[in-house]
C-alpha cells in the first residue's frame, strides 16, 4: 500500500510528473485514514467498489486486498498507465464527470469509496444522483466545505439543491475531520471524511424537479412565490400550490424549506406522472 509522502514522492518522480493542481492531485498519505475508509465502509470480498481518481494507488491497493471488485476512473494519462500495470482493476483513463462510475453498468448493488478531486467533487455527486441506480454506500474524502454543504439543514446560508438530494438519498453514519498535512501536496483547507449509508425509500429527483429547485435557489433572497410566478411553468406553480396547503403564509425563501418538504413534494410530482 503506497501511503508514506517518501513512497507518493518516489512514485511521482519515478513517472516524472508533478502533482497537478488543476487535476486537483493532493494525494492522501496516512494509512490510517486508507485502513479506516475500507474498513467503516465496509468492504467484504467480491463487493463492487467504484473509485474516482486512482493516482499513485493508495486506496487502489486497500480496496483490491479487500478483494474488491474495483472499477476506477483517472484522468491523469501516466498515472491511469501506472495504475493499469500496477493492479487489477477496471480503470478508465478519462472524466469522472462523463463517466461518473466508470465502465461499471449499474447492473447489480456497488459502493463508492474515494478521495475525491475537490474541482469537481459537486458536479460529480450531482452526476451519480442522477444515476438510474444509487450507489449502496458513499466514503467520500472531500474539502471540508463541500461537506458542510452538502450536510447542512435548512435555515442556513449553506443549504442548498445538491444537499438535499443527497439527504433525501442518504443516512451520514459518520464523518471525521482530516487535516491538511495528510496530504501531499498540502492543500490550503482540512477535508472532511464522509461515510453515508443509501435510505431504503432512497428518492431520486427529476431532471425537471433539479431545475426548478435551482433556479428557486438562485434567487434565495427573494421569496418563493415571486420566483414560481416569475417562471411560470407548470411545475413551479404546483409548488406554489402544495406550499399554500402547508403552510399558513408562503412568504417563504428556498432555504427555508426543510428536506422533508421538498421530499414529499417530489415523491407526489412522481406519483401524478406515473398515474
Amino acid at each position: 500500500m503506497t501511503v508514506s509522502l517518501s513512497e507518493t514522492r518516489s512514485i511521482l518522480n519515478r513517472l516524472g510528473i508533478q502533482p497537478n493542481h488543476s487535476l486537483g492531485q493532493n494525494f492522501l498519505i496516512q494509512a490510517n485514514i486508507v485502513q479506516y475508509s475500507v474498513e467503516e465502509t465496509p468492504i467484504n470480498a467480491g463487493d463492487i467498489v467504484v473509485e474516482i481518481g486512482c493516482g499513485c494507488g493508495t486506496l487502489t491497493s486497500a480496496l483490491v486486498q479487500a478483494q474488491a471488485c474495483v472499477f476506477g476512473v483517472e484522468k491523469d494519462q501516466t498515472l491511469a498507465r501506472y495504475i493499469s500495470e500496477t493492479f487489477p482493476i477496471d480503470l478508465v483513463h478519462g472524466d469522472a464527470l462523463i463517466t461518473p462510475v466508470g465502465n461499471f453498468d449499474l447492473s447489480k448493488p456497488y459502493k463508492v469509496v474515494s478521495n475525491l478531486p475537490y474541482a469537481i467533487a459537486s458536479v460529480w455527486l450531482h452526476q451519480v444522483l442522477c444515476l438510474s441506480r444509487l450507489p449502496e454506500n458513499l466514503t467520500l474524502l472531500v474539502q471540508k466545505e463541500a461537506a458542510e454543504r452538502w450536510l447542512s439543514p435548512d435555515h442556513c446560508k449553506h443549504f442548498c439543491p445538491l444537499g438535499i438530494r443527497l439527504q433525501s438519498a442518504y443516512q451520514l453514519k459518520q464523518q471525521c475531520i482530516i487535516h491538511k498535512r495528510c496530504f501531499y501536496p498540502q492543500p490550503k483547507i482540512d477535508s472532511t471524511l464522509l461515510f453515508l449509508q443509501k435510505k431504503q425509500d432512497a428518492f431520486i429527483f427529476s431532471p425537471e424537479l433539479v431545475a426548478l429547485m435551482r433556479n428557486l435557489f438562485i434567487h434565495r433572497r427573494q421569496q418563493i412565490a415571486h420566483v414560481c410566478k416569475r417562471l411560470k411553468s407548470d411545475l413551479s406553480m404546483a409548488f406554489l400550490t402544495y406550499l399554500s396547503q402547508q403552510y399558513p403564509s408562503i412568504a417563504l425563501r428556498a432555504e427555508e424549506i426543510p428536506v422533508e418538504q421538498w421530499l414529499t413534494f417530489a415523491r407526489l410530482v412522481h406519483k401524478q406522472s406515473d398515474a
